[in-house]
């Protein structure tokens, strides 16, 4: 019964609302904390309050700010320590290149027996470790994020609930991940010989790359980031289907070039690298290193091109759509929050004025005048 122009402001109304209780949903999902009557009753809860929050709430003090950026520095030694290791110019020779030709010759160890001597990283693995620096800088984050777990998960108020977050799933990964490299690095003689450990631990090893995702405790500060999860999150249906046409469309000309160039002896000898070209033709990377040779295939690899760039350009807007429209809610929402804060902190204030010599411990009703 309404008419357009109504009707378009209510369903725009209706859209803000569900945008904001969204976003209140999505800020308040981890937050957790004591109440009061546990902080009133129990010392020990205003201690693990304490840490919980300086861990947790970088803004909630000023040692909680000096902890997040001593967190954040280690994250990226971390990062560099993990980059720095897998470099030649960064490792020990722990076993000399003459006598692993011997070991090989004879010796009957399966990942010797296996070993690619012209494959660089595989020599590299089974003969040399990280440097001294290192592996010392490798203990300390280790030792630094094994405490702030536990200290973490500790101070919880809800330890039920503290693994509900990806991030804390992440670090109890990451600690595991890395005490059990760590162990096993330390005797290379007895992890060479048994070739099913070697595959462990490359499994292993390649976990710490998770330890890229600490950055995202930066949400507490810069929300964001928030934001920007939040607007994948809400363009996720349309990502798939743009995945789905996207499949569609490079399985489509990967059959048209392999038609397209059956006649040429030294290209798309199959259509699954048909497929590997259209994704790298679409996306417009362009590695060269295959390509059309014939009239009908360059007219496939130009309609290929054009049409990538057609599919590509799509989702772009919807993203840019619901991030904007949900980084402006969230203004909006941390200016409530940081009204709602001053406001909460001047009766507190007027309640300690209020309050005399005689009168301390008990409970006193305040009316506070509001003229604005």
């Amino acid at each position: 019964m309404l008419s357009d122009c109504c009707l378009q402001q209510y369903i725009q109304s209706e859209a803000d609302i569900q945008t904001t209780q969204k976003l209140k949903q999505t800020f308040e999902e981890y937050e957790l904390d004591y109440t009061e009557e546990e902080c009133r009753t129990s010392q020990v809860k205003r201690i693990l309050r304490k840490i919980w929050l300086t861990l947790e709430e970088p803004s909630s003090s000023k040692i909680a700010k000096v902890f997040n950026y001593i967190f954040l520095a280690i994250v990226i030694v971390s990062m560099v320590t993990f980059v720095l290791g897998a470099h030649p110019s960064f490792r020990e020779e722990k076993l000399p290149y003459t006598h692993l030709l011997m070991i090989i010759a004879y010796k009957d160890i399966r990942f010797f027996k296996e070993l690619n001597l012209q494959n660089p990283k595989e020599v590299m693995l089974g003969t040399s470790l990280p440097n001294e620096a290192l592996r010392y800088s490798e203990m300390f984050t280790s030792i630094f994020f094994t405490f702030e777990l536990i200290f973490h998960f500790i101070s919880c108020p809800r330890r039920s609930k503290y693994f509900r977050s990806p991030l804390n799933i992440i670090d109890l990964l990451l600690v595991v991940a890395m005490w059990t490299t760590f162990i096993l690095e330390q005797d290379l003689e007895f992890l060479v010989n048994h070739y099913e450990l070697v595959q462990f631990y490359l499994v292993i090893k390649s976990l710490l790359i998770l330890r890229l995702f600490r950055v995202f405790r930066l949400m507490k500060v810069y929300s964001g980031l928030r934001i920007m999860m939040m607007s994948i999150r809400a363009s996720i249906r349309d990502l798939l289907l743009l995945t789905l046409t996207f499949l569609i469309t490079s399985l489509f000309f990967a059959s048209f070039i392999y038609y397209a160039e059956f006649y040429v002896v030294d290209t798309f000898s199959d259509i699954f690298i048909g497929i590997w070209w259209s994704v790298i033709t679409m996306t417009t990377v362009g590695y060269g290193d295959m390509f059309p040779k014939s009239t009908f295939g360059y007219i496939v690899g130009g309609a290929c091109a054009f049409s990538g760039m057609l599919i590509l350009a799509m989702p772009v807007a919807i993203l840019a759509t619901n991030f904007s429209n949900l980084y402006n809610k969230n203004i909006l929402r941390q200016m409530k929050k940081s009204f709602i804060d001053r406001k909460s902190k001047s009766v507190d204030k007027l309640q300690l004025s209020r309050v005399s010599p005689t009168n301390i411990g008990e409970k006193q009703p305040v009316k506070v005048k509001c003229n604005w």
